[in-house]
């Protein structure tokens, strides 16, 4: 691949000596907050500024530190300059931990005397997210006990993390020459050998189980200290408590849920279609990941992923269009491969550098969604960081990936609109229908399985393997119904998604991705305003909770017939596909 797929990071440091004096310098900011913190109250103005100053600085720094050592890993001074960066990172927060604690602290009189400070006229969100927390924060001593406590709440997750990724070893399949591991498992679920698919999957689910009580006291031991925090801090449940972080209400997350549970009809009707086109007798649950269409292999070069990627987003107008085109002008992207470069995709940047992308092209069709996917979130920070200042900029996860599979939902369209055979519009039909499949009804399934758990927890049940894995089969028979054979191994997929130790946080990609769909449809059917509700939402960087924002852009997400529109292309989607079978 050409040399000139390479991102240029001399636009953040002309030279590795040049973020080495930044490094200096920003350590003076440690010596600054020591100064300060003898006296935190008088000097509480000083400190607030000091510490928004030394992010901004710290991030661009940490931005370039860790963009050259994920472009090629085996560089030493990358590495070194890194945790060097991660240490100062560390050093500070340390030093001002105190802060928060002491601004919830103040009385209603010391606040108002804050908020009306002239210094501060900037900080006015950066104040309102945390004083926010004011019902929910204990007492000084309170909050340091839990503070010396959070390296022993993270036990379970730690024990869950080292146990599946390091200690835990999968099989070796004899007849198939192959070693399980968790990295190749869905791979081997794709195989069109169908006994390699079975043997791999009853192999790898087997390995799982034989850990699984220690996988399910961790999970219940992690589940149940929460429960604990949460009463702790005045809310009504641990859900409640995470939601608070994006102000979602619990409405939203049971909203989602309802509206899946009424389209559970078409996503069993899909795996039907499917069993039919690959003339399966029964279909299993290690035949999911099959893809009905595995003939089409079209192969593309990076000049034509970038075309395809640009023709595609100019129903967003041509302002979108020309911003847009500034990616592969100003080489904010890195994607050919080599070695020691890292694996994977991601947008990333600071506030003060272009929101570069990393990814690793190798000409395949997903490879050209993966730009358009990243090409999404690097215009989000475009807008917001050009729009706002740094104090009112930086959006959530909850948004961020309604950017990214809005741009997909653009490539799609373009793509089927081009099709040139009837077996490629199978495929592009039957990857948008899988899209649907993992992040809104899969990642529904787990937001499902995370709400029953804890709140029977909540209600003092202890919960143990054969209790998790029912819960969670018994979700799988309602979810796929009797278009798949729920087999008895399926019970203990719960064990190997780590997401359940990020509490509540499935159900934002469900969310994001349902609100790209309906969104990126206003824009594709033209309908007035669609553009630039768009347009707004992406601007607004962090100066409305995510809800708002998603209502500035043009859907509310709090009502289920939200979700509901959303599915309704599902729906369509699963109608066609089963036109184009017939």
């Amino acid at each position: 691949m050409s040399e000139s797929i390479k991102w240029d990071l001399t636009s953040i440091y002309e030279s590795d000596d040049k973020a080495y004096e930044d490094l200096k310098n920003i350590q003076k900011d440690v010596d600054k907050l020591n100064e300060l913190k003898k006296n935190p109250k008088e000097n509480l103005t000083d400190l607030i500024i000091l510490e928004s100053d030394f992010s901004r600085k710290i991030e661009k720094l940490y931005a370039y530190s860790h963009l050259k050592k994920d472009e090629d890993s085996n560089v030493a001074k990358y590495q070194r300059l890194d945790k060097e960066v991660l240490n100062l990172v560390n050093e500070f927060s340390t030093g001002i931990s105190f802060l928060n604690p002491l601004l919830l602290s103040l009385t209603n009189e010391e606040i108002k005397k804050l908020e009306n400070e002239k210094r501060l006229k900037d900080h006015d969100l950066y104040l309102e997210r945390i004083l926010r927390y004011k019902d929910h924060t204990l007492s000084d001593k309170e909050e340091a006990v839990l503070s010396t406590l959070s390296s022993a709440r993270s036990t379970a997750s730690n024990v869950y993390y080292y146990l599946t990724n390091s200690d835990m070893e999968f099989p070796y399949l004899e007849d198939f020459d192959t070693k399980i591991t968790n990295v190749n498992f869905v791979q081997l679920q794709q195989a069109e050998d169908r006994e390699l698919r079975k043997q791999a999957f009853e192999a790898y689910y087997k390995t799982y189980n034989q850990f699984g009580n220690t996988i399910a006291q961790a999970y219940y031991s992690h589940i149940d200290n929460l429960v604990k925090i949460a009463k702790l801090k005045g809310y009504e449940n641990v859900r409640q408590m995470f939601l608070f972080r994006d102000d979602v209400e619990e409405k939203v997350y049971d909203a989602l849920i309802e509206s899946v549970h009424n389209n559970l009809d078409y996503l069993q009707k899909y795996y039907e279609i499917k069993k039919r086109a690959l003339g399966l007798e029964d279909q299993h649950m290690y035949d999911v990941y099959m893809p009905i269409s595995s003939d089409f292999d079209k192969k593309y070069t990076f000049e034509e992923a970038k075309d395809l990627v640009i023709e595609s987003v100019k129903p967003l107008g041509e302002e979108y269009v020309d911003n847009y085109k500034k990616a592969f002008e100003e080489n904010w992207i890195d994607a050919d491969i080599r070695e020691g470069k890292r694996g994977g995709a991601y947008s990333s940047g600071s506030y003060d550098t272009k929101p570069f992308i990393l990814m690793n092209f190798d000409g395949s069709l997903s490879s050209v969604f993966t730009l358009a996917h990243e090409m999404g979130h690097s215009l989000h920070s475009y807008y917001d960081r050009n729009t706002n200042d740094y104090l009112h900029s930086g959006y959530t996860i909850f948004v961020a990936e309604v950017a990214s599979t809005f741009n997909e939902a653009l490539l799609l369209d373009l793509l089927m609109d081009r099709a040139e055979s009837e077996e490629e519009m199978i495929y592009l039909t039957d990857f948008y229908i899988n899209n649907y499949k993992s992040t809104v009804f899969r990642q529904t399934m787990f937001a499902e399985f995370e709400r029953e758990v804890h709140s029977k927890i909540e209600n003092k049940e202890v919960l143990t393997k054969d209790d998790f894995s029912k819960i969670y089969h018994d979700l799988n028979k309602k979810y796929f119904g009797d278009s798949i054979i729920s087999d008895e191994e399926i019970a203990y997929e719960w064990m190997r998604i780590p997401h359940f130790y990020s509490n509540f946080y499935v159900y934002k990609y469900a969310t994001g991705f349902s609100a790209s769909s309906i969104l990126s449809k206003r824009v594709l059917d033209g309908q007035e305003g669609a553009v630039e509700d768009y347009i707004k939402f992406l601007k607004d960087g962090a100066n409305h909770f995510p809800i708002e924002q998603l209502k500035i852009a043009g859907v509310n997400m709090s009502k289920p017939e939200t979700v509901n529109q959303s599915l309704d292309i599902f729906r369509n989607l699963v109608d066609k596909l089963d036109k184009l079978i017939k």
